[in-house]
Formats: structure tokens, C-alpha cells, sequence
């Protein structure tokens, strides 16, 4: 029996990355002065997706001060599937394309659960066991706020070293993406802050910091939406005024523990009004073979640079599937 997948979407939040996730994004450094401040957190439930089988596709947040567009050209995904839904390490098979959206897409301009619809195709029942992804780089691009378009053949531009042309890049899959009677919907986590590093971060010194061209390193996951959560909250001064293009931060750890022994799993950033959403929360079960194994998720929010304004740190946060944590309003002082 065949499952319909009805879109291949970009959705660009946070990505867990796989990030998301996946996911470390460059994001804003540098604040200054970290006091640290600790909130509670609730929990409210959210819509639990269902029907068919979606694949969509999210990135991390990256130094949003800097950059206004990343437009990446997507040829084609594909997905390799086994009848066996036993766990991760069940073999699969051949690769079948299930989207050929063959157009830029700006991952910046979806943010905050927006999606977009990629194509469709049909899967037989069973899980996904592996996902790639092909783009092409001569066709990809980053627009920074001055003005200037950074390609593969501009100073400053794009070093795409060995991605060059048209790679095939793998999507990490913690767990396995099964593919029900009723469908699933499975998220592309194309982490942007990870896969586009500042120069300066991958040269050695002396690295020109003036130069803004950008290093690729292709970071990308992919999650069973309907297996995850959400996190969100607004961020604001004491003063009642949205901080814009703060960096959030998902970690999972111990909060009695040092920043440096927490696994950074995700990125955000806030909009206009203050507010940020980290969705494809997911607690994968290779974690309980770890040391994360009680750990629970921390948040972190930072002001852009030269804000003078401290950090918040929210520990102690679950996610239940289908559900949404919301942090309420987090304040820097």
C-alpha cells in the first residue's frame, strides 16, 4: 500500500537540526556582559499533525545582522525506506525521489512554523531509514543587508570547496521516520548557521576580519514531525520593548553544570516583536545510552551585539510530544 506524501516543504524555525539538528547556528556573539537569570516554564498543548506524509525542510538562525537573504537552490530530495520498523539500524533500500522543487528558496524568509510545499510522491508503507538532499551552489546565494550578493564566483563570496556544483547531502536521522496507513510528516532540518561559517572560523589566522565570505559545511537532519514538540516564548527588555534578532539557544544538559558540557542542539532567533519559536523538539532514544540520559533542555537568550543587555537562562524545560513549552516572556536587563 502506498502513502501519498502530499509536500516537501521548507520550514525554516530553528531547527533542531538537526538542526537541526542539527544544530548549532553561528547566531549573534559577543554581548557583553553575561549576567544570567532564570525563569519558569509551562507547558500548553498544540495541534498534533495527521493524514499524509509531508517533508518539509527548516534551517538555524546565523548572523542575522549581516545577512538578509540565504537563497539555496534545492534540485531534488530522496528518501531510502524499509519494511522493517524495528528500529535505526534496519537496512533500506533503493533511493526514490519524493520531491524535484528545482527553484531558490530564501531560508530566512520562513521563520516561525511558516512552511513551504516542495512537491509530492507516493511511499510505501515502512519507515525512512535515510534522506539526501541535492542542491545546486552556482544557483545558490547570500544576500548581505548592504547590499552585496555572495556567490560561488564573487570576493567576498561563497567557499563551497568539495560541495561545489551539485552535492548530495545526507540528512542525519536520529530515529527512524515511520511512514503509517495515515501518513507522517517529515521534516528536512537544513541547518544554515552551521552549513555557512564566517571565514574567519574556518581560515586560520590572519584571517582578514573585514572579509565576509562565507566557508559551506552542510548540516542537515531530519525528524518525524509528529514525534516532536515546540518551545517558544518572547523575549524583552525591562522596559516592555521587543528585542529584535536576539539569539536563542537549545541546549540539553544539567543546569548545575558548566555551559561547556551541555550538547547545543538548536537555534532561533526573534522577530519584530520579540518572539521566537524552536519547533522539532525531539528527545531521541540513542540520548538514554548517554550522558544526557536525565538531562532535560536549557534555553539561553541573547541581545545582538553592543546591546549592553544581560543573558537569561532557562533550565529545567520538557517537551512532550505534539505539545508546545511555552517560556512566557524572558527579560533582559
Amino acid at each position: 500500500m502506498s502513502q501519498h506524501i502530499r509536500g516537501i516543504r521548507l520550514y525554516r524555525a530553528a531547527a533542531l537540526v538537526a538542526a537541526a539538528v542539527a544544530g548549532i547556528a553561528v547566531g549573534c556573539r559577543d554581548v557583553g556582559p553575561h549576567g544570567v537569570r532564570t525563569v519558569g516554564d509551562s507547558t500548553h498543548t498544540g495541534p498534533t499533525p495527521t493524514g499524509s506524509t509531508h517533508v518539509l525542510l527548516t534551517d538555524d538562525p546565523f548572523p542575522f545582522y549581516r545577512v538578509s537573504r540565504v537563497d539555496l537552490y534545492v534540485v531534488s530530495v530522496a528518501v531510502s525506506l524499509s519494511a522493517d520498523t524495528g528500529g535505526p539500524g534496519s537496512a533500506g533500500g533503493d533511493f526514490v525521489t519524493v520531491a524535484r522543487p528545482q527553484r531558490r528558496i530564501n531560508l530566512l524568509a520562513l521563520g516561525n512554523g511558516t512552511t513551504e510545499e516542495l512537491g509530492s510522491a507516493d511511499l510505501p508503507h515502512g519507515a525512512v531509514v535515510a534522506l539526501r538532499m541535492v542542491i545546486d551552489t552556482d544557483s545558490s546565494s547570500i544576500t548581505l543587508k548592504d547590499g552585496r550578493v555572495l556567490t560561488g564566483s564573487t570576493k567576498p563570496g561563497i567557499w563551497w570547496y568539495s560541495s561545489a556544483g551539485r552535492p548530495v547531502l545526507n540528512a542525519l536521522i536520529q530515529d527512524q521516520l515511520l511512514v503509517p496507513d495515515t501518513g507522517a510528516v517529515i521534516v528536512i532540518d537544513f541547518d544554515v548557521g552551521n552549513s555557512f561559517i564566517p571565514v574567519q572560523e574556518v581560515e586560520p589566522p590572519p584571517a582578514d576580519p573585514y572579509d565576509s565570505s562565507f566557508g559551506f559545511a552542510s548540516v542537515v537532519r531530519a525528524a518525524d514531525l509528529t514525534r516532536t514538540g515546540v518551545i517558544r516564548g518572547a523575549v524583552r527588555t525591562s522596559s516592555g520593548r521587543a528585542v529584535t534578532d536576539a539569539s536563542i539557544q537549545l541546549y540539553i544538559g544539567y543546569a548545575t553544570t558548566p555551559e561547556n558540557t551541555w550538547g547545543r542542539l538548536a537555534t532561533a532567533r526573534t522577530d519584530s516583536t520579540g518572539a521566537f519559536v524552536i519547533p522539532l523538539v525531539e528527545r531521541s532514544a540513542m540520548w538514554l545510552k548517554t550522558a544526557y540520559a536525565d538531562a532535560t533542555y536549557i534555553v539561553t537568550a541573547d541581545a545582538p551585539p553592543g546591546s549592553g543587555l544581560s543573558r537569561v537562562v532557562v533550565p529545567g524545560i520538557t517537551v512532550e510530544r505534539g505539545k508546545t513549552s511555552d517560556l512566557g516572556t524572558l527579560v533582559l536587563r
